[in-house]
């Protein structure tokens, strides 16, 4: 029998979302996630809804890439028309649902039949598929699915023990929480056992627990290193917990950047500041953690999720989700289709915004990092509530047989303040949780306007009551501006979730060079129409500037954010854009060493710091924004040196 989850997620059909969490996601369906095919191929042409397709209309026949993509957005249609209950994203699903559960082989196989032999990658697809197909069965509760999922992996075993065919443990391990078939629990743990013998690369399990700096494709890091703590919440073996705990140690330790999410461009590279991230790892980091919140009800993991989501998530889409990056960096001043300044496919628009920003399994994949966080704002472990992420809305459940609804307001992260209001018909005992976030200071939890005394135990504070019909929770969460330094040579700031940055709203201009976009869904070359070569000066002299919230608008936007702060600025004369003729690139991570390609033409990249600093002696006020709010940004900023 399988060990009782420790935090297990709650029924979506019993969370309302309001706020600007609702306005988010409605923005998501105006935009990318319900008019996907925008992206071009092969959202325009693959689907999980027809296997067959007229091969001659493209340059090669499809791989499996081409479905891996599409069940990403598939995967984030589903989520997020479940949170909307919008039959316009549901119905997208539902007809790709219902083409692979009614074109099932004889022997149970899904999916397309060219997938259907494993060669180590061939299987990959359906784990992204089949993630989508089990968000619509905890929806409806529909039990077919769960028996047609059985039935694929159970009644035609194959060999998943190759490169990310093994990532299909993943589903047979959820699969097993519904059901408890052992037989799944044994075929996963032998394929899973079997690949971590044989692999000879950085994603197994006896280097994930070593002290050695992985070199790895990110996307892959985190969906091999979350295993462990899925295996762990369905064996209650401590070993397989241990792999995820070390295996994320060490991307704080090596890999994360300022805003909340680790290198991955696409590999883990560094944390160096000219770094950036895939946006895909947006959804698969948060989606690692959140196995490992369950698994250990640590409140530390919430706490990577949420910065990860409200700054290096929103930051890498426009803010009308019309548009994305590929590549996102806390530093970016010019975001054209000439201006990746990675090394991999340097000199490419891989990070400009546009509907499809060079790749594909960003387009897809990016669609899953809201609906996926928002799924998570309430956990539960038997009768007990955890309140894990904040923001407007109304949770119903069942607790000691008594129906309770639980109504939050707040604006939070742009709001200390949370407030639960408790509608129930019987008096009931329960025990409430409310993560505290290890920014939080002088922390005030009241009940019914007495304050309450509490502890926090691995981020969490508990209150334990005979709850009334109508009680009151306040919950008041203060932080403080905080300048951080960086490596010696650079400063940024925070306060509480959100990293604050030198934003500009920066002039766009549609490239119209790109095919992949329409009139609605523009793909733009963004240059700064400001100064941005600012360096922090170190008086402390910051002031918090509270606007009123405008009503009906995207709090993400530059033109509406409610928070700034001012701080007191000088410039760095010598830190300029500057134009290239020649550049070299690398357009192949595997192979090290690296193969350095030459390319010529005109390219302009985000500077890096001058080695020595020739700073004004004029002093400015400059106004940073949240993260999330600026596309052209400065987050951290160059440290004068004594020698400067």
């Amino acid at each position: 029998m399988a060990k009782k989850v420790t935090l297990k997620s709650i029924d979506v059909n019993n969370l309302q979302i309001k706020g600007w969490q609702r306005k988010f996601l409605k923005l998501q369906r105006q935009g990318l996630t319900g008019h996907i095919e925008v992206a071009g191929y092969p959202f325009n042409q693959i689907g999980w809804d027809k296997y067959e397709i007229d091969t001659t209309k493209l340059n090669d026949n499809p791989g499996w890439w081409a479905y891996e993509q599409v069940a990403y957005a598939l995967d984030g249609q589903e989520r997020c028309g479940e949170l909307l209950k919008d039959n316009f994203l549901l119905d997208k699903v539902t007809k790709a649902i219902n083409f692979v559960l009614n074109e099932a082989d004889s022997d149970g196989y899904l999916g397309p039949k060219f997938l259907k032999e494993t060669d180590g990658w061939n299987r990959w697809p359906h784990v992204v598929f089949f993630r989508a197909l089990l968000a619509r069965y905890y929806y409806t509760k529909d039990q077919k699915i769960l028996d047609a999922l059985t039935k694929h992996y159970l009644n035609y075993q194959v060999d998943y023990s190759n490169d990310r065919d093994i990532l299909n443990v993943e589903i047979m391990l959820l699969v097993y929480l519904e059901n408890h078939n052992d037989k799944l629990l044994d075929f996963a743990i032998k394929n899973y056992q079997k690949y971590n013998d044989n692999c000879q690369n950085d994603l197994c399990e006896k280097v994930l627990c070593s002290t050695k700096k992985p070199y790895a494709h990110g996307v892959s890091y985190n969906e091999f290193a979350k295993l462990g703590a899925l295996f762990y919440i369905c064996t209650n073996d401590k070993k397989y917990l241990k792999t995820s705990i070390m295996a994320y140690k060490k991307i704080d330790k090596y890999f994360m950047l300022v805003d909340g999410l680790h290198c991955s461009n696409e590999f883990l590279i560094d944390s160096n500041y000219m770094e950036s991230h895939e946006t895909c790892d947006i959804s698969d980091y948060t989606w690692a953690l959140f196995y490992l919140l369950m698994a250990t009800k640590n409140g530390k993991f919430a706490d990577k999720i949420e910065k990860c989501i409200y700054n290096a998530g929103i930051g890498s889409v426009s803010e009308n989700f019309k548009a994305l990056q590929y590549f996102s960096c806390p530093n970016q001043v010019i975001l054209d289709r000439n201006s990746n300044h990675n090394l991999f496919f340097k000199g490419d628009k891989w990070m400009s915004y546009r509907p499809n920003p060079g790749t594909e399994c960003c387009a897809g994949n990016v669609n899953r990092f809201m609906p996926n966080f928002t799924m998570k704002m309430y956990l539960k472990n038997e009768n007990d509530i955890y309140a894990t992420f904040y923001g407007e809305c109304v949770y119903k459940d069942i607790i000691n047989n008594q129906k309770i609804k639980i109504i939050e307001n707040t604006n939070y992260p742009f709001d200390d303040t949370i407030k639960f209001t408790i509608k129930i018909t019987k008096p009931t005992k329960f025990n409430f949780y409310f993560r505290i976030p290890s920014w939080a200071k002088q922390v005030k939890i009241s009940y019914n306007g007495v304050i309450e005394n509490f502890k926090v135990i691995k981020g969490f504070a508990k209150i334990t009551k005979r709850f009334h019909n109508d009680d009151e929770i306040i919950l008041i969460l203060p932080s403080e501006i905080e300048l951080k330094n960086y490596k010696k040579i650079g400063q940024y700031i925070v306060k509480g979730p959100l990293l604050y940055c030198y934003g500009l709203k920066g002039q766009r201009v549609v490239d119209i060079l790109e095919t992949k976009q329409n009139n609605k869904f523009k793909a733009y070359n963004i240059y700064p129409n400001k100064d941005f070569n600012y360096i922090l000066l170190n008086n402390n002299n910051f002031k918090f500037i509270k606007e009123p919230i405008k009503t009906n608008t995207n709090m993400w936007d530059i033109k509406n954010v409610p928070f700034k702060i001012k701080v007191e600025a000088k410039k760095v004369l010598n830190w300029q854009l500057k134009l290239k003729r020649k550049i070299k690139y690398i357009d192949n991570l595997y192979k090290i060493p690296y193969n350095y390609i030459e390319k010529k033409g005109k390219f302009v990249f985000t500077p890096k710091f001058p080695k020595k600093l020739k700073v004004s002696h004029e002093k400015y006020e400059i106004i940073l924004v949240p993260y999330g709010c600026a596309k052209i940004r400065i987050s951290i900023f160059p440290k004068e040196r004594k020698s400067d």
